[in-house]
C-alpha cells in the first residue's frame, strides 16, 4: 500500500474514536526568533497522550473475532491507558503487565479504564518480553507501543491534521521514545511535503533513537536515566530506525532541567500541565537545540500531558 494512502485510511478509520487535537499559536515563543511558532496539543487528546490514535488503529484493523479475544500490552503508563480506553470502547479486554516500579499513578489510570494490570520485572525490557511471551502462549494479540506497522500509522494522523491546520508548517519539533510517533509523522508528512524539516528530541540521558542513527543499527543504550519515563527506552525498534533514516532530518538532545523548565513555562504561559516529555520540544526551542528563527512556521508537537499532579497541590496545602 502508498504509505500516504495508509496514513489517510488510518485517519479515516479512528476519526470517530479521537480528537482533532488544537494547533495553538506562541507568542512567547514565536519572539524568541521571530517565526511564528505553533504547539500542537495532543496532550488534550482522549487519555492525555497521542498514544490512542496508534491503538486504536492497530484494534480496528484486527478482526473482529480476534480483537474480541482481547490483547495484551506492556507499559509504564500512556500506551497502557490508550489501550484500556479503546478497549473499552471497542467492548473486548485488555492485560497490561507494568514494570514493578510503574508510577503508582499511572497504573491507576490505566486499572481506572477497564484493564487488567499485572506486575512483572524490575526493566522495561523484561516486562516486554514477558509480556510477549504471555500472549503468545494464550492465543492473544500482542499490542506494542511503536515497533507495529497499524500503530506507527495511527500516528501518522497527526500529520493529515497539520495540513488541514497548518498548510504553510516548514518544521516539526517531535519528542522521541521509541520512535513510532515521530516516524509515523514523519512518514506522513515527507511522502507529500518534503522540504518539511522534522526535527526529532531526546532527553540527553535516554538518547536511544540518536545512538541507533550513530550506530547504523538498533543498540540498546548501556543505561538510561531521565525524568521523562515515557521517553526512557533503551532501544528502538528495526520499524522506527528505519523511518527515521528515511524521513527525519536530525535530533537533538536536551537536559532534564532544561525540560523541567520547560513544563514550568507551559503552565504558567499556556494554562497546559504537562508530562515531562511532553515538554522536551519546549526545552529544545527555550535551549537553542533548535533555532526557531531558521524556520517561519514551526511547530512544537506537545505529546502528553499525564503529569504527576499530587505534587501540584501540596502548594495549596491539599
Amino acid at each position: 500500500m502508498e504509505l500516504h494512502a495508509a496514513i489517510a485510511e488510518a485517519e479515516a478509520r479512528i476519526r470517530p474514536y479521537v480528537r482533532e487535537t488544537p494547533l495553538d499559536f506562541a507568542p512567547a515563543l514565536s519572539a524568541l526568533g521571530g517565526a511564528q511558532v505553533f504547539l500542537k496539543l495532543e496532550n488534550v487528546q482522549h487519555t492525555h497522550s497521542f498514544k490512542l490514535r496508534g491503538v486504536m488503529n492497530k484494534l480496528l484493523r484486527m478482526h473482529a473475532e480476534r480483537r474480541a479475544q482481547g490483547v495484551v500490552a506492556a507499559s509504564s503508563g500512556n500506551h497502557g491507558a490508550a489501550l484500556a480506553y479503546a478497549c473499552a470502547q471497542l467492548g473486548t479486554h485488555a492485560l497490561i503487565f507494568v514494570p514493578e516500579r510503574a508510577a503508582p499513578a499511572k497504573i491507576a489510570a490505566i486499572r481506572q479504564r477497564g484493564a487488567e494490570v499485572r506486575r512483572h520485572g524490575n526493566d522495561s525490557v523484561v516486562t516486554e518480553r514477558f509480556a510477549r511471551q504471555y500472549a503468545e502462549e494464550h492465543g492473544l494479540a500482542y499490542v506494542s507501543p511503536y515497533n507495529d506497522w497499524d500503530v506507527v500509522c495511527g500516528q501518522g494522523t497527526v500529520a493529515a491534521e497539520l495540513a488541514r491546520q497548518l498548510p504553510q508548517l516548514d518544521a516539526l519539533l517531535v519528542a522521541v521514545g521509541g520512535g513510532g510517533l515521530i516516524g509515523g509523522l514523519a512518514m506522513g508528512i515527507k511522502e507529500t511535503r518534503p522540504s518539511v524539516r522534522v526535527i526529532g528530541v531526546e532527553p540527553e540521558g535516554s538518547a536511544a533513537m540518536r545512538f541507533a542513527l550513530e550506530q547504523g543499527r538498533v543498540a540498546p543504550l548501556a543505561e538510561v536515566r531521565t525524568v521523562a519515563d515515557t521517553l526512557a527506552p533503551r532501544a528502538v525498534s528495526d520499524l522506527t530506525l528505519r523511518l527515521a533514516q528515511r524521513y527525519v532530518d536530525d535530533v537533538v538532545t536536551i537536559s532534564d532541567a532544561q525540560m523541567l523548565a520547560g513544563m514550568r513555562w507551559l503552565w504558567a504561559e499556556c494554562n497546559q500541565l504537562v508530562e515531562p516529555a511532553g515538554a522536551a520540544v519546549i526545552a529544545a526551542l527555550q535551549s537553542g537545540a533548535v533555532d526557531a528563527g531558521a524556520y517561519r512556521h514551526p511547530v512544537a508537537l506537545i505529546c502528553g500531558g499525564n503529569a504527576a499532579v499530587e505534587s501540584v497541590f501540596t502548594a495549596y496545602g491539599a
